[in-house]
Parts: structure tokens; sequence; C-alpha cells
């Protein structure tokens, strides 16, 4: 307190103690509020108005400074949260990615895999389709050049068909390969020389006999 006056007076330092904040704190705000105050060279004393005055106007800094820092608190929380919202959109878009690839690899196996099937398969498919273009039945030979597997032909076939009691001595079907539906007989007529009328006997094949003979064949490989 300044002694030599009646009135009660403090100087800077001791505003700056009793108000706890620091001495160019109170400084600048006598240098807002009362600029002509400060005498350089002089140590400024304070009356109880004046202290007052700084005591108001570093309150409504204090509110001001308040204000702000809230501002400034939201405004990095929605930078936050909208990091945190792009953060999430690239982990979806990786985790998108990889469901992807995972299946466009299966994708890509399955129509590999459908290709092979076909591979394997062309064979058979060529081999109905040659017996679907076919009449309703064919003959022994027609079969043996349908079924094209290799030192096979028409006498070969007749004779695999005896020996595997398919067909009897006269190169006839069993009954039962009949009743299977894999074989037929039929009769054909032919003119001898002197012009003899014969009635032969031939043995055909339909479509699911042929197919019965090409698995009875490929057995045999195995």
């Amino acid at each position: 307190m300044n002694e030599l006056t009646t009135e009660k007076t403090m100087t800077i330092k001791e505003v700056a103690e009793a108000l706890g904040v620091s001495y160019d704190t109170i400084n600048n705000c006598i240098k807002r509020i009362m600029p002509n105050k400060l005498k350089h060279g002089k140590t400024t004393y304070l009356t109880e108005i004046e202290v007052s005055a700084i005591s108001k106007e570093l309150k409504n800094n204090s509110s001001v400074l308040a204000h702000q820092t809230v501002e400034v608190t939201s405004t990095v929380k929605n930078t936050t949260t909208d990091l945190e919202i792009l953060n999430n959109a690239m982990v979806a878009l990786a985790d998108l990615k990889r469901l992807y690839d995972r299946k466009e690899a299966e994708y890509k196996a399955t129509i590999e895999t459908q290709q092979m099937k076909i591979a394997e398969d062309a064979p058979k498919v060529d081999f109905y389709d040659r017996v679907t273009e076919s009449a309703d039945c064919i003959d022994i030979g027609q079969c043996a050049k349908i079924l094209n597997v290799k030192n096979i032909g028409r006498n070969k076939l007749f004779e695999i068909l005896r020996n595997k009691k398919i067909l009897n001595e006269h190169n006839q079907p069993y009954q039962k390969y009949v009743d299977c539906g894999y074989f037929r007989i039929i009769e054909t007529s032919f003119n001898l020389p002197d012009g003899t009328q014969k009635i032969n006997l031939k043995t055909v094949v339909f479509q699911r006999g042929v197919d019965f003979i090409r698995k009875m064949i490929e057995g045999q490989k195995k």
C-alpha cells in the first residue's frame, strides 16, 4: 500500500498477487483501460476503484477466453470426428477390396473348373452328338465307326460282343439285352442271282445300346 496518501492504493505487483495473475497481465490490462496511468520510471499506484476496474476487465477477458476455448475445443472435436469418419471409410474400403479380390479369385477358380470339365466332357459330348445325329438305330459296323476305338472295327466288335455273351454265335443279341433296349433284330430281304428272295435277320443297335457298348469297352481298358 502507498503510505504517502490517505487513500488506499496498491502497486501493480500487489494487485497481481492479490488476483493471482502475473505482473505482465495487470500491466497489459492497465495499458488497455487506462493507458495514461503508467509512467516510465515511476511506480504505479492503483486506487480501489482502479483495482476494481482491472479486476472486472480481467473477468470479462476470462469469459471471452473461456468462450474461445470452447469454440476451439469444439472445432478440434469436430475435426477428430471427421478424421474418425475418414478412417472408418478407408477401413471399409480396404475390407471391400479384400472381399472383391476373394470373390474374383473364387470366380476365376470356378471358371477354370468349368473349362476343365468342358474339356473332359468334350469326347462324350461329341460321342452323343454323333449318336443323336444317327437314325433310330444303327448296325454294328456304324456303331464301331461312332465308337471310334483303335483296332475295333465291325468284325472285332462282333467278336467282343460274342465273347461277352451279349451276342450269340449268329451275332444276334440275347433276349435280356433286347429287353434292356440295347439291341433289336430286324428282317432284311435280298435276292439271289436266280431271283430267289431271302430273308436275313440283322442286329441293330439303339442309341442307349451304343452307350452301353462304349462303357463296356472303356471298362476293359481299366
